[in-house]
């Protein structure tokens, strides 16, 4: 940068608003400045080689080829020297033109610039070609002045920072990020400027033209192995914000420490489920987890009036029921909804659509002790024993009927007498026992004597096995109230039992509550704490033998399952989820129903694997972890059932191809970030240094809206569309900054499923931002027509397998429709081949894929069909 006269400087007011806007506007002046007021005051000279400043510009005036390999090195503000600075960029002037370069063309140079005589005259001028008898050593003396230069902005950079870390009002988080971007700058040697002269910029367009000119495929930009749609784009191109959107998969997340109900009949807490994990679905099927997410977002409270609480991120699906005639939706219509989308409800909608149950749906499995018989005894059994004591007939017939099914027989006793499997005792008059040891072994065999609770094969069975279970234990320790048809009521001293016996009324889709209280007696003033289950609906389905105890029909004209809830903000947490088969829906411990990522990571492996044009790629994953990306990229690359790798039941063939695959993928560069929650500022601090340490040429990010806004210039109070609005451009100046593409997933917000007609994606659908959409250089949506159960297009031909990139901006390219085929079992898009275009041939995943078939496969041959794995959502990932 050229010395400027004292008297052309701008002040700064040091009392006035604080000077960095200026500072932008000055380019490196200010800094500089600073820099120098440094060096003053602490009496130090700033890194300079002036003398070998003269040596390379010596050699430059006696030798033209010296000049070219100056050039190369250093820009016009390396000399420490303003005078210099001058001298050099009149040699670059002239040299560029084409013109000669010695003593009288500079000479004249600098006249016609007025700025000979500011650099010492002619005589100054012919003093330098004395100073070096030789240009050998140029390149090194260069070298020398751009060390001297790089240190002396790094000394501006920090005085700098330093200057504004004594600010009160600076945001940390803010600098430290400005710090590292300057610094890299500096070490990238590619400072920004404010404006660039037109003839710059036409002749690095020309350039620019000269070099793509020709290549193969016309690609320009990292290719995305899609050959139909790099003719599209040409490739995804440097310094793009490229957005790929499509409806969420139906997966999303919970609150640590959540239970949610097993296929099996267990509970688990929600951190604690794994991939291939098997859920209760809301109609009794299994719901198998796919994938898992973690991360942090703002937490909710889900208050069910009648029905447990549990806490939710800010994205996770609610399903909710209509309770109301009136309106165009029918009454019982279920909605999936978002806690964000949620909460802008109207409070007559959020009045009308209510949280619900229903109930569990197990297999029938055959059980060592009748269910009636292990209520009785669970409800009023002698705890180390097979004992059971009861006083009414009906009990005592059942009991008489269960041994004649077992093979016992029923006898007189007392309790002084042989212990027998059966005890029935009248008062404390004594009355008829059965024996039989086999019912204690039993016992002891389900692990639950002296430890009373409900073993998991009998919670986990048929419906009829377990209502027989409760009519066991109401029988025993039950009691009726009166109301609506009847309520249950339980006490129990065993906390654990009573809660497996709310359990079991869940499962059975039951309006459930467990209080503790304190029970006294009042004869001896004892007191003890017991806990009372009560539960009410279509109980009088329930098979109870004690006629008193037997409730009748429901008769409240309000659904027992379907309960108001209110949703509570709970600040920002973390939370655990994952993505599920089928429809999404899963079941709570106590039976709600709630709800629950492949194509931008095949673009990624496919410019990664690039058989000619490799490139580095940073994947930056919020929502799935590292192992499991690495795992689905795995299993696509060696075309192996992804059902069948999670559960463990790959075959011999599946693993050699799998090795294969492994072998190939390890050599790709490909670096994948897991780290939840992850904000701008850390997101462009780790892109700078995999850009300068691996020369990254893609960055993909999963997904835009788990991503956290950071910054001063981000208000307090902000709301979430300012903030996605943020994070948008924030990755598009990250893409501008590194010139390179940037493909960030997005969301669509759910007016596309309450759409008519074919349900195709529009730009508005862009979820939570019209920024996403203004940011972009290239918009792109993943559709499936067949996700919506449309099974044939307009011509007539199959959907199934077919998705279609809808590429509907692009700043500059036209936009179309790309057709490619989706191998549900592999989890792979594949270009569509010939077999793909004859009408109402589905396809049948030829093996062409652009990431090439497995090592050992012939491309061509046709898809196994596979496994179970079903990914049925259009997530990009």
């Amino acid at each position: 940068m050229a010395d400027s006269d004292d008297s052309q400087r701008l002040n700064i007011d040091e009392s006035s608003d604080p000077a960095y806007p200026l500072d932008k506007m000055r380019g490196q002046q200010g800094n500089r400045e600073q820099a120098e007021a440094v060096h003053k005051q602490s009496g130090r000279m700033p890194p300079q080689a002036v003398d070998v400043e003269k040596s390379v510009l010596g050699a430059m005036l006696i030798e033209r080829e010296a000049i070219p390999q100056v050039i190369e090195v250093l820009p016009p503000d390396a000399f420490y020297s303003g005078k210099h600075q001058k001298i050099y960029a009149a040699i670059r002037s002239l040299f560029e033109r084409g013109n000669p370069v010695d003593l009288v063309t500079l000479n004249e140079e600098l006249k016609r610039r007025d700025q000979l005589e500011d650099v010492g005259g002619s005589y100054y001028l012919t003093e330098l070609t004395t100073e070096v008898a030789s240009a050998a050593n140029v390149e090194h003396h260069a070298r020398i002045i751009a060390e001297k230069s790089l240190l002396r902005k790094m000394i501006e950079t920090m005085t700098s920072v330093v200057r504004k870390a004594y600010d009160p009002s600076a945001d940390a988080f803010e600098l430290l990020d400005e710090a590292e971007s300057k610094i890299f700058q500096i070490s990238d040697n590619q400072l920004r400027k404010a404006a660039a002269p037109m003839k710059e910029v036409v002749k690095d367009t020309f350039e620019h033209l000269e070099t793509i000119h020709g290549q193969e495929g016309g690609i320009t930009g990292v290719p995305s192995g899609f050959s139909k749609l790099d003719d599209l784009t040409s490739g995804w191109q440097d310094s793009d914000l490229i957005i790929i959107a499509a409806r969420p998969s139906m997966g999303k997340c919970l609150g640590k420490g959540t239970p949610v109900m097993m296929y099996d009949g267990r509970t688990k807490p929600v951190e604690e489920v794994e991939v291939g994990d098997r859920l209760m679905g809301d109609d009794g099927s299994p719901r198998t987890v796919q994938s898992l997410a973690r991360g942090r977002e703002q937490m909710y409270w889900v208050r069910q009036k009648r029905g447990m609480d549990y806490r939710v991120n800010e994205s996770h699906i609610l399903s909710l029921k209509k309770s109301r005639r009136e309106g165009a939706r029918p009454r019982g219509d279920v909605t999936d909804i978002s806690v964000r989308d949620y909460l802008e409800q109207s409070d007559k909608w959020k009045d009308d659509n209510k949280g619900f149950k229903v109930a569990a749906e197990f297999p029938d499995k055959p059980v060592p002790v009748d269910p009636y018989l292990l209520g009785l005894w669970l409800g009023d059994g002698k705890s180390d024993s097979a004992r059971i004591y009861t006083t009414d007939d009906p009990v005592i017939s059942e009991l008489r009927e269960i041994a004649g099914q077992r093979g016992d027989t029923i006898s007189v006793s007392d309790e002084h007498r042989r212990c027998p499997a059966y005890l029935i005792k009248s008062g404390e008059r004594g009355g008829e026992m059965a024996t039989r040891e086999s019912v204690q072994g039993d016992l002891r065999e389900l692990g639950i004597l002296n430890d009373k609770h409900i073993p998991r094969q009998y919670i986990g069975n048929s419906r009829a096995k377990r209502l027989r279970l409760l009519a066991g234990l109401i029988d025993s320790d039950g009691h009726l109230n009166d109301g609506y048809g009847g309520t249950y009521e339980i006490t129990q001293y065993n906390e654990r039992l009573a809660r497996d016996i709310k359990f079991l009324c869940d499962t059975l889709g039951y309006r459930t509550s467990l209080n503790t209280k304190t029970a006294r007696i009042a004869s001896t003033g004892h007191e003890s704490e017991v806990h009372r289950v009560r539960f009410n609906g279509n109980v009088d389905e329930i098979p109870v033998q004690v006629e008193r105890k037997q409730a009748d029909a429901w008769t409240d004209f309000r659904d027992w399952r379907v309960t108001g809830i209110e949703v509570e903000p709970d600040g920002m947490g973390e939370y655990y989820g994952f993505t599920l088969d089928g429809n999404g829906r899963f079941l709570l411990a106590d039976g709600t129903v709630t709800h629950n990522t492949a194509f931008a990571l095949a673009s990624a492996q496919n410019a990664a694997t690039h058989p000619e044009r490799p490139t580095g790629v940073a994947v930056f994953s919020l929502e799935m972890g590292a192992q499991q990306l690495a795992q689905r990229m795995l299993t696509s690359q060696a075309r192996v059932d992804a059902h069948k790798a999670r559960t463990g039941r790959m075959e011999d063939d599946d693993w050699q191809r799998l090795a294969r695959a492994a072998g190939s993928l390890s050599e790709a560069e490909i670096f994948i970030d897991d780290t939840p929650g992850l904000s701008v500022l850390e997101l462009r601090a780790k892109c700078r240094r995999l850009k300068a340490e691996h020369d990254i040429g893609l960055v993909v990010v999963d997904y835009l809206q788990l991503m956290q806004a950071s910054g001063s210039n981000l208000r307090s109070g902000a709301n979430r569309e300012q903030e996605i609005a943020h994070i948008s451009r924030s990755l598009k100046g990250l893409a501008k900054e590194l010139d390179l593409p940037v493909i960030a997933l997005s969301q669509l917000n759910r007016a596309v499923e309450n759409r008519g007609g074919d349900k195709r994606p529009q730009l508005s659908d862009l979820r939570e931002s019209g920024s996403i959409e203004q940011d972009a250089d290239v918009v792109a949506f993943i559709y499936r027509a067949e996700r919506y159960g449309i099974t044939v297009d307009e011509q007539g031909n199959s959907t199934e397998g077919i998705a279609e990139i809808i590429v509907s901006k692009q700043r500059n390219g036209p936009i179309g429709t790309v057709e490619l085929a989706f191998v549900k079992q592999y989890a792979r898009f594949e270009p569509l081949t010939a077999q793909y275009d004859e009408p109402g041939g589905p396809p049948q995943g030829d093996g062409s894929a652009p990431m090439g078939p497995a090592p050992g496969e012939s491309a061509g041959g046709p898809a196994d069909g596979g496994g179970g794995d079903s990914f049925e959502d259009d997530a990009p990932f």
